[in-house]
């Protein structure tokens, strides 16, 4: 986008934007005003031609009412105040730069999911508002030279610098890359063996969990492999591993949630707790699930879900021949789950590695409410289980242009050749 971070957002609200717009509230310039007076007993009738100037200088409004627009349209969404100064210059200097802020909550996309490489280009990707089905278009150079690990539930991309190992968090609508420590200590032997022989490891690490904790001044990563829960914050020189109570304990799903990180894994769901100088951070159980349900680490998976401000758990379990899943409320107060027969009308897309819930309603009234819409990668049977009668969806041959339910399936199963 010129003038601002680089961004480019291409949608029919951006495009073909006028310089100078007229001011709605003033007539046009032919326009008369036509009156009436008394005077001397008698009606006198006379127009008055009032001078209008045709084009209000929208550029140099001031800087009072220009940020007060500014913080209304950062308000909304980050990508109408990206669109906002790139208007011109003096709208920019009224404006703090996104591209400055580094982890700065106001500038994060979470309204905004990758879904796939758009048509236009090799580095071209789609991005779709969740909240307003709004697609735009990104150019993301990066990804030329780094190795996509994950998405964040806030909306930022996880990137891996092969050369150095470095670890990135990328905000596609800003611009702004994060540095992170490298990966260097993490790897497994056979990881360093590879490297040495000239392969690129960063295909073969796994992420089954990423977040912003702490006022987004920390990073929390669940990797499957190398396993562990690590955090780190920007500057530092490596990475903190979390103690999870049981060395090399396997977590099944980590999401930030309401400022902290919350993990599931066999004992139910658990919060990073940070620990003192002295002490590292730990896991600590704050809802078990052994009255919800049996558990088998061999055939069953947790995944948690921010069911719009509502923390959720889904237990996915192996029953005979096909797959069947339920939801669970957790309650952080009684430290326990409690069976949910919906999702309090919204949808929830989901795979082996994270998920997101939508609402079915004004956005998207093509989605059925209370149902999960599964990753190919979580189930490859079925394209939706509804969990308020346990109905299940037909997979559905794929169709041009795809709907959708078949991108945020495609995009939720994790990384993938559709992505990167």
């Amino acid at each position: 986008m010129a003038g601002t971070s680089g961004a480019q957002i291409s949608s029919r609200r951006a495009a073909n934007r006028p310089r100078a717009l007229p001011d709605p509230r003033r007539p046009c310039p032919s326009s008369n005003i036509r009156s009436h007076t008394q005077s001397a007993g008698r009606k006198r009738k006379y127009s008055v031609a009032i001078d209008v100037d045709p084009v209000r200088d929208w550029a140099n409004i001031g800087d009072g009412p220009a940020g007060l627009i500014a913080e209304l349209a950062l308000a909304s969404d980050v990508a109408d105040y990206i669109r906002f100064r790139a208007v011109c210059q003096p709208w920019r200097r009224c404006s703090p730069d996104p591209s400055a802020g580094g982890l700065d909550g106001r500038f994060l996309p979470r309204k905004w999911i990758m879904l796939d490489k758009a048509l236009a280009g090799p580095r071209r990707h789609r991005f779709l508002n969740v909240s307003t089905g709004e697609c735009i278009r990104m150019d993301l150079p990066e990804l030329a030279e780094h190795t996509l690990l994950s998405l964040t539930p806030e909306g930022l991309l996880l990137l891996l610098l092969e050369p150095t190992l470095v670890v990135r968090l990328l905000n596609p609508l800003t611009r702004q890359l994060t540095n992170l420590p490298p990966m260097t200590a993490l790897l497994r032997p056979g990881q360093h063996r590879s490297r040495q022989c000239g392969f690129k490891i960063g295909k073969t690490f796994s992420v089954s969990g990423v977040g912003l904790v702490a006022d987004a001044s920390m990073v929390a990563v669940n990797f499957f492999d190398p396993r562990g829960l690590f955090v780190a914050k920007p500057g530092d020189e490596s990475w903190t591993m979390v103690d999870t109570m049981v060395d090399k304990e396997y977590i099944n799903s980590g999401l930030p949630f309401a400022g902290r990180f919350y993990c599931a894994n066999y004992r139910g769901v658990m919060v990073l707790t940070m620990g003192s100088d002295q002490q590292p951070p730990r896991l600590q159980l704050v809802a078990d699930r052994s009255d919800s349900f049996y558990f088998s680490l061999m055939a069953h998976s947790l995944h948690l879900v921010d069911n719009g401000g509502e923390l959720m758990l889904v237990h996915r379990a192996l029953s005979r021949d096909s797959m069947r899943y339920d939801a669970y409320r957790v309650d952080l107060e009684a430290g326990v789950l409690t069976l949910a027969k919906g999702f309090n009308g919204r949808a929830v897309f989901m795979g082996m590695c994270r998920s997101i819930s939508v609402s079915a309603e004004a956005a998207y009234p093509s989605l059925a409410a209370d149902t999960i819409y599964l990753g190919h990668d979580c189930d490859d049977h079925i394209q939706g289980y509804n969990i308020a009668d346990g109905s299940r969806c037909s997979l559905i041959e794929a169709v041009c242009p795809l709907s959708v339910v078949d991108c945020l399936r495609r995009s939720i199963q994790g990384v993938g050749k559709r992505l990167a």
